[in-house]
This record gives structure tokens, sequence and C-alpha cells, in this order.
């Protein structure tokens, strides 16, 4: 891949898993090719030295973002002057941007990354020229042989790079290295070569796609390649220029009916009665169970593709009869509690209050409507918010 009209692109510095070879077998060249002091590279110079080589994105910017529409990609796109603006895959009969998106979601992957990930490879996204098309993510494309045919062209690509990044962050997820031995916390050399220590998944499932670090980070790398560190350079640009708006609250009701089983869900034991007999409950109604020393919450799941800050509101049916102090704990993927907060329930009912901020994990996090309440005759679990 090569420096061409003037946009800048850098070959893949792909491990042979994204190939289909053994780990770190066969590497793509990742370097810049072409006048190095082009108008691209001396934008980019700016930032040399300025990103952290341990962490190079958090886990929210490549799986996260799901709310991301065709239409936000698709006026960037257009806004860049990119070939793929008015593009459709002959092959899918898709755009360009609805493959973006599309693909990218059904891996739990950044659509926003995703853009960066062609730009570092084929300089697509700010090229008005169709080069490098059939090769726009670099995937099953290594430097020491020709590209696998079965993952040509565009929409190909993007299905090849989502699904590898998500086959990485699934091992990462459940403890494992990933296929060439990369882990949050673990000390591994690149091949520029420097000694990383990845503080996240996101970061190791990087430098598995592309074992360099390159020429934007400020503790070591080459100035040959680009890197795992453009890739990265690369996204902080377009997530900040781009208009993609923010993740819509997600509210887990008691009532499971109304809620996606893929991000929500609830649960209470026996103990807990389901009640519409006082107004201004959410839904269809709320689940209420005497105050008591027990252990016996009542659970609000909801999923998370990454870890993540989030804000919880609750709703409730206030009365007399409610605890002044009901317990509510937040507890992440892990079974860890981090955080936890009383409301009093026989007030500001019919609406959402603020829980508070709490850190989640990736996955399956909670919020508990506990029964172990010092006061009041019985505990409310309506609905909770995650925004």
């Amino acid at each position: 891949m090569r420096l061409q009209d003037a946009v800048l692109t850098l070959s893949l510095v792909v491990l042979a898993s994204a190939c289909g070879s053994g780990p770190e077998e066969e590497l793509g060249g990742g370097h810049l090719a072409g006048d190095p002091r082009s108008p691209e590279l001396i934008q980019l110079d700016a930032e040399l030295g300025t990103l952290n080589m341990h962490n190079l994105m958090t886990d929210e910017d490549l799986a996260g973002y799901a709310w991301v529409t065709v239409a936000q990609v698709q006026s960037f796109l257009s806004a860049k002057g990119s070939y793929l603006a008015g593009y459709t895959d002959p092959a899918w009969g898709k755009t360009a941007a609805t493959l973006i998106v599309e693909r990218s979601r059904a891996y739990g992957i950044n659509p926003v990354y995703m853009l960066a990930r062609i730009e570092t490879e084929s300089g697509l996204v700010r090229s008005g020229t169709s080069k490098n098309l059939a090769a726009a993510t670099g995937c099953a494309c290594p430097d020491s042989g020709s590209c696998d045919g079965s993952w040509a062209g565009f929409g190909n690509q993007v299905e090849c790079s989502a699904g590898k990044f998500r086959n990485y962050l699934s091992d990462l997820e459940a403890g494992r290295t990933t296929v060439s031995g990369w882990k949050k916390g673990l000390t591994k050399q690149t091949l520029d070569p420097c000694t990383v220590t990845p503080a996240n998944n996101a970061t190791a499932a990087l430098y598995t796609y592309t074992p360099w670090v390159g020429a934007y980070a400020s503790q070591c790398g080459t100035s040959q390649w680009g890197g795992s560190s453009l890739v990265a350079l690369l996204y902080g640009r377009f997530k900040s220029e781009g208009s993609w708006g923010s993740a819509p609250p997600l509210i887990v009701d008691s009532n499971n009916a109304r809620n996606d089983p893929a991000l929500a869900r609830s649960a209470v034991s026996a103990s807990w009665v389901s009640a519409a007999s006082t107004a201004g409950y959410y839904g269809t109604g709320y689940y209420y169970a005497s105050v008591a020393q027990v252990s016996d919450a009542a659970d609000f799941w909801f999923y998370l593709p990454a870890a993540a800050t989030r804000t919880v509101d609750a709703w409730w049916t206030q009365g007399s009869n409610r605890s002044t102090a009901t317990p509510f704990l937040a507890v992440n993927a892990a079974g860890v509690q981090v955080g936890s907060t009383t409301a009093n329930q026989q007030v500001n009912g019919g609406r959402w209050n603020a829980l508070g901020t709490f850190q989640f994990t990736q996955g399956w996090n909670r919020i508990r409507v506990s029964r172990w309440a010092p006061n009041g005759s019985v505990v409310i679990a309506d609905a909770v918010r995650i925004r």
C-alpha cells in the first residue's frame, strides 16, 4: 500500500492470525511509502509522540458507539470528499456507509473506529479515488504474500476486520490471551521493538492486529511506520470531527416483556409481588417486597459492550409505607459491587431519580434493589435507566 494522490495510506501490519496462518508468522509492512515529507505526513508530524503506547484507546472506543447511524457515517464520508461516499459494493448490494455500520455493529465493533482502520490501511476515507478498495482494511493481506482473494472487496474487508477484532475481544474478555499472546496487563514486545503492557483489552487487540507501536507514541516506536499508534491517532481525530451523537439511555423495566433481551432483563424472587395499584409507575407496573434483613434483591441487568462509566437513575411509586432508605447497589459484570446509595421512596415517585455515576465493566452489569432497609414496610423495584 502506497502514499498516492496526496493521501496518507499505511499498509497493514497484520499477524498471520488475521491471515489464516500461524501467530506472527506473516507480517505486513505497516510503513510509509513515497515521499516522507508528504503534506499528510507533515500534518501528522505535529502529533508525533503524543499517545501512550500502553493505552492507545479505551475499550469503549473499540467496542462501543453502537448508536452510530448509517446517515452519520454517510455525512462524514461526504464531508471528507471520500470515494466511499458514492460507493455501493456490487457483491453486497449496499453502500459503503451501510456496510461500515452494519458489519461493525454485527460484531460489536465501533463504526467510527472502523473508519479509522480503513483510513490507516487504504486511505479511502480521505481520498477521492478507489485505489486499494479491494484491500480496504488490509485484512488477509500479509506483506509476505498475496491477499486472500476470498476476502477481496470492500464489504468483505470490513466483515473480515470486524470479525477478527471480535475474536480477539472474545478471548480477552474471557481472560485468555489473543492468538498471538497479547493480553491486558501482560508485558510483551512489539516488532519496533518496544516493551508494551496493554492497559486494556482494546490496546491488546490493536497490537494483535498490528504488532507495531509506530510513530505516534511518546515512549517508544519507529518513525518509519504508522503502526497501531496511527489508527489510534486517526480514531481520535475522526471521533472529534464527526457528529456521532451520544448513547441513548438504556431502560431496564421490571416487566421483561418490555426489555430487549440482548441488552436488558430484570429478575426477582417469589418474595417480590407484582402490582399496579399505586399510580405513577413506569410501564405496566412494579414489584414490591417487605423490608427484611435477607439477601433477596431485585436485579436489573444491563449489557455493556465495553467497560464504561454510566449514570444510573431509578423510578418508583411513592407512598407512606415505603422505606426512606431503600438500598440500591451497583454491581459490575464480575460480581464486584462498585457503588451504592439509598433513596427515600416516600417521595419523588413517578419520575427518574439520579442514583449516582459508577464504573462498570464489559458484559452483564446490574443494579440491585435490596430489601435490607432500616425502616418502612416495603421497597419498590420499578425501572432503572442507564445513561
